[in-house]
């Protein structure tokens, strides 16, 4: 795929958004913002990013928004994180662009923390990945019964740093959310109620309900209060997100192209099972999954082409035999 279909600026006009649902009359004060994907499984791209923070740009700027819903399209998924082909397809070959990847990743947390306004999430089907960092993020979550989490990233060579790894502690215990990523482990909605990841669990049919129970008890109290409560609240998140988060930027912008991204991106976008265990079995003699062939020390004499891996027989741009 082009770039151009990962990356887009969000038009003038919410309704001709390609991959958001914004709604500011979705019920009384309140608007939705929905990730539109759901034949992906509401995964996102950076222009889902950017159309997800000019969302909340607009609920933020909007008065008559006094709350706000996030949740994905469809009853399957609520949002499954990053779309592995756009990782595998863009950022695996060149790394260093996912650090603008990483800043408008990281605008969607401030916003939903920063819009002075609670946040709802409205969890209808499977999370994984950064749609479980969406759910810790925000201020109060309803799932559906048929609801699971997971965080997926070790099984790919990416890693739950984003979120989970910030504010999976403050809902579990430091080793439970351990096990979650450690493990990655599939929960389900009522285990998910039960570590409190969520606040309540109802069937798929009474959802809207129930978080619109929630908005009709909020719509009874003081709008300053809970704007104020949040910037109290958000403290906990704050203190360790964007220290943390900067460097997870750096971690996958210098990471991201190593064997580990590498051979787990490619094996789901070519439907087999990830060998990881073979880079175990490479690291564990001395290899180096990021240089797997040295540092890039290798010149050829016949070319001039520089900064060649190290163990290289032949130039890997005239061909020629190396000393």
């Amino acid at each position: 795929m082009s770039k151009t279909e990962y990356d887009w600026y969000p038009a003038e006009d919410p309704k001709d958004w390609r991959t958001v649902k914004y709604d500011p009359n979705w019920y009384d004060y309140t608007a939705l913002i929905a990730i539109n994907n759901p034949k992906a499984l509401n995964s996102y791209v950076l222009g889902t990013l950017k159309e997800l923070c000019t969302a909340y740009e607009k609920a933020m700027g909007d008065d008559s928004v006094q709350i706000i819903v996030m949740t994905g399209e469809g009853d399957r998924a609520f949002c499954t994180g990053g779309s592995v082909h756009e990782y595998a397809g863009i950022y695996n070959k060149k790394p260093w662009k996912f650090w603008e990847w990483g800043e408008f990743y990281g605008r969607v947390f401030d916003m939903i923390m920063h819009c002075g306004k609670p946040v709802i999430a409205r969890v209808n089907g499977v999370v994984a990945g950064g749609g479980w960092e969406f759910v810790a993020c925000c201020d109060l979550a309803i799932a559906a019964d048929h609801a699971s989490f997971i965080s997926p990233g070790p099984r790919v060579g990416m890693t739950s740093i984003g979120g989970l790894s910030q504010w999976l502690p403050l809902h579990m215990s430091i080793k439970k959310s351990a096990e979650m990523v450690l493990l990655s482990l599939k929960i389900s909605a009522e285990e998910a109620l039960k570590y409190g990841v969520v606040n309540a669990v109802v069937p798929k049919e009474k959802l809207d309900d129930k978080v619109r129970e929630y908005i009709d008890k909020m719509k009874k109290l003081s709008p300053s209060s809970l704007w104020y409560y949040k910037v109290q609240h958000n403290w906990w998140k704050e203190l360790v997100w964007r220290l943390t988060w900067e460097h997870g930027k750096a971690w996958f912008a210098l990471n991201l192209g190593s064997m580990e991204p590498t051979e787990g991106l490619w094996a789901f976008k070519e439907k087999r099972k990830p060998d990881m265990e073979k880079i175990r079995s490479f690291i564990a003699k001395g290899g180096d999954p990021r240089v797997p062939y040295g540092p890039y020390m290798a010149k050829c004499d016949k070319c001039g082409a520089e900064y060649l891996p190290e163990k290289s027989k032949y130039c890997l741009k005239c061909g020629a035999k190396l000393k």
